[in-house]
């Protein structure tokens, strides 16, 4: 099978704020057809021809949709199954492409499926109700851009002043003059952007390298301080969402 994958990304005033999506389909029609609804959806859609690219990308990157035509053999519906084994993928909401008059025997379910003939309507009925369920997986793994004072503490004694890069549900990168070991635990310290409160997490760093970088996983976010920064981090992926898709996401809370 021959190794073809290529990236339909959205024009400049429509960014790919709302996710990305894996499309697994030799169909040139239904190619055309599903990345230009993406698009209106500020989706960015990466093509993909063959099962095996697919399912390199699936082991290997994080999509928050993944939309697979049956058409491309019998071995297609296992990709499912691959899906949920997923470590990154297996919340991404899933898509089927089926022929209307074979229809398909699932082991695992595709969150929606899609019957050929497609058009602009279908596809529209349809990407509609899933665009909650993709927004909030992208939400999981949205890392926002911001530069705001951290303070780690280790084992509540050294104090150790850093900048933040950037800041997700599940933790934060830092700017660092110190070398940490991965597995160190410690304490972040941080007030975000117009935000009054300020947070106290415990984490603990996964990563650091040589160039003055460093990263952490919260281990111990209070319920309340998570629910204040999943509102924060949803806030700022609203505001750069594209108001035409902003009114279609309102409609399917």
């Amino acid at each position: 099978m021959s190794n073809n994958l290529s990236s339909q990304t959205i024009p400049h005033a429509l960014p790919p704020i709302v996710g990305r999506a894996l499309l697994v389909s030799n169909d040139p029609t239904v190619v055309v057809q599903l990345t230009s609804a993406m698009q209106q959806f500020a989706i960015a859609a990466d093509v993909c021809s063959d099962l095996i690219t697919a399912a390199s990308l699936i082991n290997t990157r994080k999509f928050e949709a993944i939309v697979v035509d049956l058409g491309l053999g019998d071995q297609a519906v296992h990709i499912f199954e691959r899906i949920r084994l997923s470590p990154s993928n297996g919340n991404s909401v899933t898509f089927a492409i089926v022929d209307s008059s074979s229809g398909a025997d699932f082991k695992v379910q595709p969150n929606f499926v899609l019957p050929k003939p497609l058009s602009e309507a279908l596809i529209g009925s349809i990407l509609k109700p899933a665009l909650g369920l993709i927004i909030r997986d992208y939400r999981q793994y949205f890392r926002c851009p911001v530069t705001v004072p951290v303070l780690l503490r280790i084992d509540g004694k050294a104090q150790i002043p850093c900048e933040m890069m950037n800041i997700s549900e599940g933790g934060l990168a830092v700017k660092t003059t110190v070398t940490f070991d991965p597995g160190t635990p410690v304490k972040a310290e941080f007030t975000l952007p117009v935000e009054s409160t300020a947070f106290d997490i415990g984490a603990e760093i996964c990563w650091c390298d040589k160039k003055g970088r460093a990263g952490a996983h919260f281990r111990g976010i209070s319920s309340e301080q998570k629910a204040l920064l999943q509102d924060w981090l949803s806030r700022k992926i609203e505001q750069g969402i594209p108001e035409p898709v902003a009114r279609l996401f309102q409609k399917v809370q």
